[in-house]
């Protein structure tokens, strides 16, 4: 096991047993479906989840689509969901924001459903992606990064300490 595994089983290793079981399946599947995409680790402690994104770069925001692991639930996300909610005839993206949308699913059987491939296949067409069934993907961490930028933005949001202004007395 690498580095990144080991690392990334000990964010599933905090969840429940099943749940833990349910993201894995799921990450097994998204690997093989998308194939040389790398794997961008996120953890979000704040909201107790583990966020995978499946990117041609580097770089999480560019990603087709990612599985949140949450406590008691998992979700298929896909970062230009509100492109394709356009093609969703049985309207099962879920969410408001101005981009991303998602789909909950509750077992592993509901990945293989023929819409959530149809999602994931407009969803890569949009990415003008081709993938090469033979290309291996790297797993990057990203969650020291995201604590590392929290402490800098808590550090730059407190009020800067005000220098001594002295006062002299005119005679």
């Amino acid at each position: 096991m690498t580095n990144a595994e080991t690392e990334l089983a000990s964010y599933f290793a905090k969840y429940e047993p099943a749940t833990a079981k349910f993201g894995k399946a799921l990450r097994a599947k998204l690997r093989a479906r998308l194939p040389g995409l790398f794997e961008i680790v996120y953890v979000y402690e704040g909201q107790n989840a583990l966020v995978i994104s499946y990117s041609p770069t580097e770089r999480g925001y560019e990603a087709v689509c990612s599985i949140s692991v949450y406590p008691r639930l998992v979700k298929l996300g896909f970062g230009r969901g509100a492109e394709l909610s356009k093609s969703d005839p049985n309207k099962l993206l879920q969410g408001q924001g101005k981009m991303a949308r998602y789909v909950e699913l509750n077992s592993v059987a509901d990945f293989d459903r023929a819409e959530i491939e149809s999602l994931i296949a407009d969803a890569v067409k949009l990415a003008k992606l081709r993938l090469d069934p033979n290309a291996k993907g790297a797993v990057i961490i990203k969650a020291e990064e995201q604590k590392q930028r929290a402490r800098r933005a808590t550090k730059a949001a407190r009020p800067a300490r005000r220098a001594k202004v002295r006062q002299s007395k005119k005679t």
